[in-house]
C-alpha cells in the first residue's frame, strides 16, 4: 500500500513494510515539514488585484502554506483574498502591502468566512478548517502589546479600542479615580463647586465681581455679572430704616347724594293757620296779614298751633374717593430680619 498523509501538516504516514531503504529520507522530510510549520517564514508578493492561493503539497516543506509566518508584500490595486488550505492550522500574517485596499485571509472554498487584516499589522490567525478565522492573543501573558488596527472585545463588539485612540463601550464601571488624561470638559469650562478649593485640573475664578454675589438664573446669555450691593451686606441682619419727613401728596374726590325726607308733624316747627271771611273791609275773603293780635281782624279765625319742633336726618352716601392731601411723617420703618442661610461655593475653570 502507498503512504498516507496527515490532514494538518501533510506528514507522510508510511505503510508498514513499504519504502525499503528510504525510511531515513522520508523521516527527515517529515521533520523538515514540522520545522517549517513550527517556525518557517516566507515573503509572498500579492501585488495587483487578483486573489492568491498559497501553494500546498503532501510532505513538502517548501510549499508556501507550510510556513508559520507569512509576510504579504506588494502594491495592491484592488481588494483581494489570500486563500490557505481548508484545514486546521495556525499562522502569523504580516500585511506589508501598500495601496488603500483590503486584504482578507480565508480558507479555500470559504470566502465568506474570511478575516481582513490591517495593512502594517501582524495578525495571529487560526483556521478552524472550514469556517471562521480567529485572532488569539492572550492579553494576560503578552504584557505590553501594540495593535496596529482596532481591538474589539465581546461577541457584539461591546468594547472597541480604536487605532485612532478612541474607545467605544456600552458601560463604564468604577469610579474612574485612577484614570488620567480623561477630559470630559473642554478647557475653560466653568463650574460651581461646594468645597474649599478648586479640584485638581481646575483653577478658581477670583474676579472681584463674583465675590459675595448671588446667583441669578437667566433665559438669555449667561456668564455676566452686575449689581453693586453685596449679598451679605444686604441680607446679613435685620435693620431699622428712618426716612425723616415722608411727603404724602395726592387728591381726594368725594361725590354723593342726599336722600329725600318727608316731614312729619313732630318734625315741623310749631305754627298756626288763619282763615278769612269776606266782609266790608275784606270783600275777597283773603287772609289778613296775620292771625290773632298781630295785624289780625276780628273776621280772621286762627287754627290751633301745631308742630312738634323735633329733629330729622338726611341720609348721605359716598360713591368714590381718592387721596388728595399732603402729609409728612418722621416715623422709623422696621425691616424684618433677613439673615438668610447660605452655603459658600466657588467658581472654577477647567485648565
Amino acid at each position: 500500500m502507498a503512504s498516507t498523509y496527515t490532514s494538518r501538516f501533510k506528514l507522510e504516514k508510511m505503510e508498514t513494510g513499504a519504502n525499503a531503504n528510504t525510511w531515513g529520507t522520508r523521516t527527515n522530510n517529515n521533520l523538515d515539514v514540522v520545522d517549517a510549520f513550527g517556525g518557517g517564514y516566507i515573503a509572498k508578493s500579492v501585488a495587483g488585484s487578483s486573489n492568491i492561493t498559497l501553494t500546498t503539497a503532501d510532505a513538502d516543506a517548501t510549499t508556501e502554506s507550510a510556513n508559520r509566518v507569512i509576510e504579504l508584500t506588494g502594491a495592491l490595486t484592488g481588494s483581494i483574498n489570500v486563500f490557505v488550505p481548508a484545514t486546521e492550522s495556525e499562522y502569523v500574517f504580516f500585511n506589508n502591502t501598500t495601496g488603500s485596499h483590503t486584504l482578507t485571509i480565508a480558507a479555500t472554498g470559504h470566502t465568506a468566512n474570511g478575516l481582513a487584516i490591517t495593512q502594517g499589522a501582524y495578525s495571529h490567525v487560526y483556521c478552524e478548517g472550514t469556517a471562521n478565522f480567529k485572532i488569539y492573543n492572550s492579553v494576560d501573558k503578552l504584557g505590553a502589546t501594540t495593535f496596529k488596527g482596532d481591538v474589539t472585545a465581546g461577541d457584539s463588539g461591546e468594547i472597541i479600542l480604536r487605532g485612532n485612540g478612541a474607545v467605544t463601550a456600552t458601560t463604564f464601571v468604577g469610579s474612574g479615580a485612577n484614570l488620567t488624561g480623561v477630559e470630559p470638559f473642554p478647557s475653560g469650562t466653568k463650574q460651581v463647586f461646594y468645597q474649599a478649593s478648586a479640584p485638581t485640573g481646575w483653577t478658581q475664578d477670583t474676579a472681584a465681581a463674583l465675590g459675595n454675589a448671588a446667583m441669578r438664573v437667566v433665559v438669555g446669555t449667561g456668564g455676566g455679572t452686575g449689581g453693586s450691593d453685596t449679598f451679605q451686606t444686604t441680607f446679613g441682619s435685620s435693620r431699622t430704616l428712618t426716612t425723616g419727613a415722608i411727603p404724602v401728596s395726592g387728591s381726594v374726590s368725594v361725590s354723593g347724594s342726599v336722600g329725600s325726607t318727608t316731614l312729619s308733624v313732630p318734625t315741623i316747627a310749631s305754627h298756626c293757620h288763619c282763615s278769612a271771611q269776606p266782609n266790608r273791609d275784606n270783600p275777597s275773603g283773603s287772609r289778613s296779614a296775620g292771625c290773632g293780635a298781630t295785624g289780625g281782624h276780628s273776621s280772621d279765625f286762627p287754627t290751633s298751633d301745631n308742630g312738634g319742633g323735633g329733629s330729622h336726618t338726611h341720609p348721605f352716601s359716598v360713591s368714590s374717593s381718592s387721596l388728595t392731601s399732603a402729609a409728612t411723617a418722621d416715623t422709623p420703618l422696621s425691616i424684618p430680619g433677613m439673615d438668610l442661610k447660605f452655603a459658600n461655593v466657588i467658581i472654577a475653570a477647567k485648565d
